[in-house]
């Protein structure tokens, strides 16, 4: 009797049965790829930051001089003024003025973040070339602890980021951004540990020149609005033979400002997963963890009706509830115990409820490319 109870009873039963143990093994699987290690490296390569910046007067200022006091010997920055219609272009140049070792671009033609990033990588001269937003800010010991992780092998380091840090509050929709975006940086952590890195972020990123100009730079992918990270970062995966390794050292971290509203999180999502369609082509695997995600997260908001018209049986969705939220609970633990983020356990529930919502609409919109970013509207993720 038990053991018919256990079964499934319909198609659609073994099919969410099969959902769920994909999306549950993908999670052990990430899980055991996330370990801490110390970077090794000793040299002391030359080094540039790269800084694209677009209306970013708000938070141009800390992101500078937090570059400006770092300790590493033998760098360089280059901030590239991306057509800002703000103050941003002023504070950079007064902050600048007199640092020998910083360099100030003017672009005044539109086009992706890419078309910026080329152009001041075109100026750099440094070896290991290091990318973080205009927003975001980073420790003194950064440049360094990143560059340790490059062994001789080593050709692209993904770094840590989180949104904020455990001194500031949040609020209820703060600390759920915080906690997707940890969820989504254990999930790359992991798969970098596994050794097959799905996705990367350009708010803390490093790579050789000599990595960036094997795969063509962005040449291929300008013309998507995103991308400036993931998308290189596959193209090294797939088309060379150099090692790409996770930062984890608590001194490599990037901390980055929370939206300014649901919309605003909404719109950088699609952004993001505009670029599905080519993830899709150059990554199959992560494509296909995509796909498992958005069934499961489609099958939580429509139990009910499921419930409703009996096509499920109330104790299958009531397992599957149950093993997705202890599955992503115990990567939530995982995950703010190697970030130090406890304070944000007490909103876990919240964003267990929220994250089936947030993922079937960035997942409805992203593959299409309809998102608004910097001023602009963009269609099928292409850049304008």
């Amino acid at each position: 009797m038990i053991l018919s109870l256990s079964l499934p009873d319909s198609s659609l039963e073994w099919i969410l049965l099969a959902n769920i143990i994909l999306y549950l093994l993908g999670i052990v699987w990430f899980l055991s790829g996330m370990r801490q290690r110390q970077g090794s490296n000793t040299a002391l390569p030359t080094a540039s930051v790269i800084i694209a910046a677009r209306d970013e007067e708000k938070y141009i200022e800390a992101s500078l001089l937090a570059l400006l006091a770092q300790d590493y010997p033998y760098y360089e920055i280059v901030v590239v003024d991306d057509c800002s219609s703000d103050g941003t272009l002023g504070i950079i140049e007064k902050l600048c003025a007199g640092h020998e070792h910083v360099h100030v671009i003017e672009r005044e033609e539109g086009g992706s973040k890419k078309a910026a990033l080329t152009m001041g990588i075109a100026k750099a001269q440094g070896d290991i070339l290091l990318m973080t937003d205009a927003d975001c800010q980073v420790g003194p010991g950064w440049i360094r602890e990143m560059i340790s992780y490059f062994s001789d092998d080593v050709g692209l380091v993904v770094g840590f980021s989180q949104i904020e840090s455990s001194r500031q509050k949040l609020g209820w929709r703060g600390a759920y951004e915080a906690i997707d975006f940890l969820n989504l940086m254990a999930c790359i952590w992991g798969s970098v540990g596994r050794g097959h890195a799905m996705a990367a972020s350009g708010q803390n990123l490093a790579y050789r020149r000599e990595v960036y100009n094997e795969v063509g730079g962005f040449s291929r992918v300008m013309h998507r609005a995103s991308g400036d990270d993931v998308l290189l970062m596959q193209m090294v995966r797939t088309e060379t033979t150099w090692r790409i390794v996770f930062a984890s050292a608590p001194n490599s971290f990037a901390q980055h400002p929370r939206a300014h509203s649901w919309r605003d999180l909404l719109q950088q999502r699609s952004r993001w997963a505009s670029n599905v369609p080519m993830i899709a082509r150059m990554d199959p695997l992560f494509f296909f963890y995509m796909i498992v995600t958005y069934m499961l997260s489609c099958f939580v908001l429509l139990s009910p009706l499921l419930w409703k018209m009996a096509w499920v049986q109330p104790h299958w969705i009531g397992l599957v509830l149950s093993l997705k939220w202890v599955g992503e609970a115990v990567l939530f633990l995982r995950v703010i115990k190697l970030a130090r983020r406890f304070e944000l356990r007490r909103f876990w529930p919240l964003w267990a409820l929220i994250q089936p919502w947030h993922i079937a609409i960035v997942g409805g919109l992203g593959p299409f490319g309809l998102f608004a970013w910097k001023g602009k509207k963009h269609r099928w993720g292409l850049a304008r």
